[in-house]
């Protein structure tokens, strides 16, 4: 498998370019880092319409230029409304139960006070409107005669344009790269995983962005969850932080003790690949990138799309490194070859045999494990 760098105009570099972070920004980073669940939130950082907006467009749901949006977001409202009601047994006031603009809902539950009920009861309601949504995006990919092929190159595709505007916006990267594995890539991984089935597999498409400096993994991880794919789309339980600690985290100083540690308290209790050299270091992380249905050649948008929308999520891990880490990486211990060697011997010990002495790389693929 081939390492496929995605091209930049080296010719005309954007001005290297370190904003200062929002606390929307602030809560998608930690929650990649984590690999926590908004599920287990109780505020949220939304500030004004055009906040909510913005994330709505990132799960293909355009506000101001689709006409079935408003329509799409209300009833999934809704869904979560009756849900709680009749089987959870929630009681909502008539301002919460049906808001005049669903928008509203999540500057509700991003109020600051310390404690609010409407606060929390807006975010039971938004926490099961992300699950209803992921249950619908599953509806319709079972509902659509979808190739894998086609979902991976539109996700590529979209990938592919994202890293091209981060290099025009002045975001410090280095180098983009991007992959998709190979079924005997595949294979090799399932054999050498104790949990061997196809869905642990979860980087079939896979980014590396490698950033200039330490300090600009942040801002670059932040820059993707505000333009490319919408936080709660982070896959619980799959992150890994082995190059930023606590302390570097705290970005701007925007929180008190409640969520200063948002979505950093389970990092612990999750583990390196075990292949992986014990100098290799990286960050990465597992989402479910939102595709549109309508951009395949040859699939029709949904008739009724208020009801399932147009969308399905494609499962795309991405590493971020900062160059002298992604320098280090390539030595000693934690060079990929050595890496696919380990990866190959536990093959040949759940095969029943004895690896030789030497053998041919499994693919050609440099530094993404």
């Amino acid at each position: 498998m081939r390492q496929d760098p995605i091209e930049f105009d080296e010719d005309q570099p954007g001005p290297i370019l370190r904003a200062p972070l929002t606390m929307l920004d602030e809560d998608a980073v930690r929650l990649a880092l984590a690999g926590g669940s908004v599920v287990e939130w109780n505020r949220l950082s939304f500030r004004t319409h055009d906040d909510v907006n913005r994330f709505l467009r990132l799960w293909g749901c355009d506000l101001q230029n689709d006409g079935w949006a408003r329509e799409r977001v209300r009833y999934v409202y809704n869904q979560a409304v009756e849900y709680l009601e009749e089987h959870i047994g929630l009681h909502f006031a008539p301002e919460v139960r049906r808001p005049r603009d669903v928008r509203d809902a999540f500057l509700r539950a991003s109020m600051r006070e310390r404690f609010s009920r409407h606060r929390i009861q807006y975010c039971a309601i938004l926490k099961l409107v992300h699950v209803i949504n992921h249950l619908e995006m599953q509806e319709l990919r079972n509902q659509t005669a979808l190739r894998e092929l086609d979902l991976l190159e539109l996700a590529n595709h979209k990938v592919g344009e994202a890293a091209r505007r981060m290099r025009e916006e002045g975001l410090p990267v280095e180098a983009f790269y991007g992959n998709r594995k190979t079924r005997p890539s595949v294979i090799t991984k399932l054999l050498a995983k104790r949990q061997s089935t196809a869905a642990t597999v979860f980087d079939k498409l896979r980014f590396r962005i490698v950033t200039a400096e330490r300090e600009d993994i942040v801002p670059c991880i932040a820059w993707l969850f505000r333009n490319l794919v919408p936080f709660p789309a982070v896959i619980p339980g799959e992150s890994l932080n082995q190059l930023l600690s606590a302390a570097e985290l705290e970005i701007d100083g925007h929180y008190d003790g409640e969520r200063r540690t948002l979505g950093l308290q389970r990092q612990a209790a999750f583990n390196a690949n075990p292949d992986s050299g014990g100098d290799y270091h990286v960050i990465n992380f597992i989402v479910g990138l939102p595709v549109r249905i309508s951009d395949v050649v040859g699939v029709s948008a949904p008739r009724h799309r208020a009801v399932l929308g147009d969308v399905v999520s494609v499962l795309t891990e991405f590493q971020v490194v900062d160059r002298h880490s992604e320098e280090a990486n390539e030595r000693g211990d934690s060079r990929h070859d050595l890496y696919k060697d380990r990866q190959m011997q536990k093959v040949y010990e759940r095969l029943g045999r004895t690896m030789p002495p030497s053998r041919a790389p499994v693919d050609g693929e440099p530094g993404s494990r």
